[in-house]
């Protein structure tokens, strides 16, 4: 699919650039149109759940790096034999700097990695009962939108078992220390 669009945005460009101009306009039109529509494609197609992997103002740079490439290639026009064909693999530069731009090192503000799949834990009676009065509640520790009950209760119930464990060991450490204390009194 990705090579089919790219043969028809070459296309595109070269049937714009040829036609409806003519000269060093026709060249930088064909390059640069067919190269800003497989580019277009592949960043908003491809790319819909990645992000950009560098700040605004650095890619806006990097693609004019890009742009400046791409412009020296038609300078040199003159003093490339084949540029005829090489201007036709142009729009094969865009992957590559799709990939280096949006190759998601940061996240689009709203996107959420769906959580690790947990096998639902084990519960008593009374942990249902209480879990219930966890829903009920307006402000719940675990709610975020998008997440669904099931995960909100794997880390509820994390979370009840972590704070369980921490008790018991504070009882033991409670229980040692008195039960250490008792003989030194005798």
């Amino acid at each position: 699919m990705r090579f089919m669009v790219g043969v028809m945005c070459a296309l595109v460009g070269i049937i714009v650039g040829q036609y409806l101009l003519v000269g060093t306009p026709a060249v930088y039109v064909s390059m640069l149109l067919s190269f800003h529509l497989y580019l277009v494609y592949l960043v908003v197609m491809e790319n819909r759940e990645k992000g950009m992997s560098l700040p605004v103002g650095s890619t806006l740079l990097t693609h004019a790096a890009c742009l400046a490439l791409l412009l020296g290639l038609v300078e040199l026009r003159h003093h490339l034999t084949f540029f005829w064909i090489i201007q036709y693999f142009v729009p094969a530069l865009a992957p590559f700097e799709a990939q280096w731009l949006f190759s998601g090192g940061r996240r689009k503000p709203g996107f959420e990695e769906p959580a690790p799949q947990v096998p639902m834990p084990e519960g008593t009676a009374d942990d249902y009962d209480e879990f219930l009065k966890y829903l009920s509640q307006e402000k719940r520790a675990f709610r975020k939108p998008g997440r669904s009950v099931r995960e909100e209760h794997v880390l509820w119930m994390a979370d009840r078992v972590k704070k369980e464990a921490a008790a018991a060991a504070q009882a033991a450490a409670a229980a040692a220390r008195h039960g250490s204390a008792q003989p030194a009194s005798q």
